[in-house]
């Protein structure tokens, strides 16, 4: 896997239309062969200055987009009159330590397939999946999170996920957040409250951050109220 990363600065304080333009981007990359995500970046003590990184399988997948018709075209979305310090740009292409291909091809899926998973995540019944902020409230949720406690899309989102869970599971969701240790790999389980007749007991990974918290989850089995403590 290589990363090109490409530096540039913007002259006559554009930076805020720049910004827009990678927000609105056509997304013309997304489908080309061997790409496997772009993030951009603002440098923090200078706003005129951006970084755009880009993730490919190989080297030549990255020339083949770099040569297109459709990398031209991208171009056509960035804000007319547009210039840049043509001193300060710059592009690095950097290839990834790592073991011999074959050797542990799961060890970089969750970036390497990214599109594959946010898709899956988005549209699958059965992947349950809560984004929250430190203190409990939802951000995001997926499909199957969304149908399992019976809400319509996007309904969750601005709720406390507190409310969907049992006591118990609640209190121990909140020990695992406040001590802010990740251990996404250390699975434990929770229980999902719908209603007193429908609770759900599903097998949780965890992921802490500092502002956040995600969690993915797998269904165990589908009981009534007389579910007990998941610890």
């Amino acid at each position: 896997m290589i990363v090109a990363m490409s530096r540039f600065r913007v002259l006559h304080r554009r930076e805020q239309d720049v910004r827009q333009a990678f927000l609105n981007r056509p997304g013309l990359v997304d489908n080309q062969a061997g790409f496997l995500g772009l993030e951009v970046f603002q440098d923090h003590s200078d706003c005129a200055v951006f970084y755009l990184v880009t993730r490919w399988s190989d080297v030549s997948a990255f020339h083949s987009w770099h040569s297109s018709q459709a990398h031209r075209a991208s171009h056509g979305t960035m804000p007319k009159g547009l210039k840049l310090d043509s001193a300060f740009t710059e592009l690095r292409i950097l290839d990834r330590v790592e073991a011999e291909p074959g050797q542990s091809p799961f060890e970089h899926f969750g970036g390497d397939w990214g599109a594959l998973t946010r898709a899956h995540l988005a549209s699958s019944t059965m992947a349950r999946g809560v984004v929250a902020s430190a203190d409990g409230r939802i951000l995001d949720a997926t499909a199957g999170l969304e149908a399992l406690l019976s809400s319509e899309p996007g309904k969750l989102t601005g709720q406390p996920l507190w409310q969907f869970l049992t006591a118990e599971s609640g209190q121990e969701l909140r020990s695992r957040v406040e001590t802010g240790r990740r251990a996404p790999n250390l699975p434990f389980l929770m229980t999902f409250v719908v209603s007193e007749s429908s609770r759900h007991l599903l097998r949780c990974n965890l992921d802490v951050q500092p502002n956040a918290f995600a969690l993915l989850c797998e269904s165990v089995s589908a009981a009534g109220p007389e579910v007990g403590p998941t610890k």
